[in-house]
């Protein structure tokens, strides 16, 4: 039986490459599972547009030769709202996690300013990235994981 529902939840594992404080040098595989919101498709479309307009005011090879200050200047300040605006989305989309934890081994609770530290690392977010495009495009995903 399909559930059509409004708020369609789902767990999906996330990924993440860390270094491998053993082996210098070598990368390895950490895994936890990320509870994410999937939007319907208008609302990823017109995030998706949002962000290519930002994207679409970065420098041009152009603008770097004919002034490279103001260039550069201006990529970090678009780079910054880019940066601003993927981690609203981020905020919207993660609703809980587990199976991460801190020094002491101990489960660290899921709240935005943990969600924040998690996001200071690159990784994780192209963890994230990747099990959300995951969730997105498998059905398997949907079956028995919606919260009516």
């Amino acid at each position: 039986m399909f559930k059509l529902v409004k708020d369609l939840t789902v767990w999906w594992p996330v990924s993440v490459l860390t270094p491998d404080e053993d082996n210098p040098g070598v990368l390895k595989e950490e895994t936890f599972e990320a509870q994410l919101l999937i939007r319907s498709r208008d609302e990823r479309k017109t995030y998706q547009q949002q962000r290519d307009a930002l994207v679409e005011q970065l420098p041009k090879s152009d603008d770097y030769l004919k002034d490279f200050a103001a260039a550069t200047a201006k990529a970090k300040e678009i780079g910054a709202e880019i940066d601003a605006y993927d981690r609203s989305m981020f905020h919207l989309i993660i609703q809980n996690w587990r199976g991460i934890v801190g020094d002491n081994d101990e489960a660290i609770a899921f709240s935005p300013a943990m969600l924040d530290m998690a996001l200071d690392r690159d990784g994780v977010i192209v963890g994230i990235n990747e099990a959300f495009q995951q969730a997105i495009s498998s059905d398997k995903a949907r079956l028995g994981n919606s919260k009516a």
